[in-house]
């Protein structure tokens, strides 16, 4: 996150000067809150408590017609925010309410850094807005939903626990049964599920084999190429030599040959980035030290040796030397 200016550096505009000089002052501040909140926020805030925090929260497009200030105070003895903002552009802003969340999550990412706590406190938004005519738009989020009939939904989105799949919670016989008629979804879940399991060799071979061949018979081979690379680059438990034993034997050739057109297309980026980072001299291609760099990239970003083999056109012995290098050099 970016460091946040104080509320009184780069003060330009007269309402800025106006509206920070004097809602700064806590006794200013409380007597606007107080004539202005709504009466169940007042039941719980303490005014005589306000201090002023030194943090904007106004995104830069906004800055030139928007200032803000942030108190902290508590609520029934409890941590909570009030948020003034003061909205003096001439014409209203229908996108309003939108921002208003934006900035209410920026201020809690920003707690979240300092907190020792997983909660985050009450943050209540107060807008003061002296445009050229009476605000027009709604200051309701729900209202900008669309279509209305989700606006149901919105209501309670706040007031009911998100949409969480928990892959660890899941049977697998839960996800097979839908495999059939789901197969391209099912497929990437059972993958992520196990993706780290340490038998995850067994399970490629009894489990997701099946499933990854109704993704070739049903012409899907884009989706299973993709899942097939990430397996490759991220199952650290997976048998290299029988994952591309059973890809040659299992799957329709233009599997193998998809993969390795990803592969050399990671190979003429990583010579690419090679030119223009001048760190290789003339023509890349055929050389011994071009051929170096490109492993070493690949090494740094974690994939597997024999991948690196195959696209470094190096042998694997050699790769593991150079990834003892790298080893070496990093301690």
């Amino acid at each position: 996150m970016t460091t946040k200016k104080s509320n009184f550096e780069g003060v330009a505009q007269p309402h800025d000067r106006l509206v920070k000089r004097l809602l700064s002052n806590p006794e200013t501040a409380k007597e606007i809150l107080d004539l202005y909140l709504p009466k169940e926020i007042l039941a719980l805030v303490d005014l005589n408590n306000l201090s002023l925090q030194r943090d904007s929260f106004i995104d830069d497009e906004h800055r030139a017609f928007a200032v803000d200030l942030l108190f902290k105070t508590t609520f029934q003895k409890e941590e909570g925010y009030l948020w003034v903002l003061l909205e003096h552009q001439r014409n209203n802003d229908p996108w309003l309410p939108v921002r208003i969340f934006k900035y209410i999550a920026i201020i809690w990412d920003h707690l979240r850094k300092t907190s020792k706590t997983n909660q985050i406190p009450l943050i209540y938004p107060i807008i003061i807005y002296n445009g050229s005519r009476p605000y027009g738009h709604s200051l309701n989020l729900k209202d900008m939903i669309t279509p209305v009939e989700s606006q149901k939904i919105f209501e309670n989105f706040f007031k009911t626990p998100f949409c969480l799949i928990d892959l660890t919670i899941i049977k697998d016989d839960t996800l097979r049964k839908d495999l059939q008629a789901r197969v391209k979804g099912v497929a990437l879940l059972m993958t992520l599920k196990h993706i780290f399991d340490k038998n995850l060799q067994a399970y490629f071979e009894h489990t997701l084999v099946t499933a990854f061949k109704q993704l070739d018979q049903s012409n899907n081979r884009d989706e299973l190429v993709d899942i097939l690379y990430y397996l490759l680059n991220q199952g650290i438990f997976l048998n290299e030599e029988r994952f591309w034993h059973i890809l040659h034997e299992e799957f329709n050739p233009d599997i193998e040959g998809k993969i390795m057109t990803i592969a050399q297309q990671l190979k003429a980026r990583g010579m690419e980035e090679g030119r223009l980072e001048g760190r290789l001299e003339g023509k890349l291609e055929g050389k011994l030290e071009a051929k170096h760099e490109i492993a070493q990239r690949m090494l740094a970003n974690g994939i597997k040796l024999k991948l690196i083999a195959e696209i470094a056109e190096l042998p694997i012995e050699h790769i593991k030397q150079l990834q003892k290098r790298e080893i070496n050099t990093s301690t």
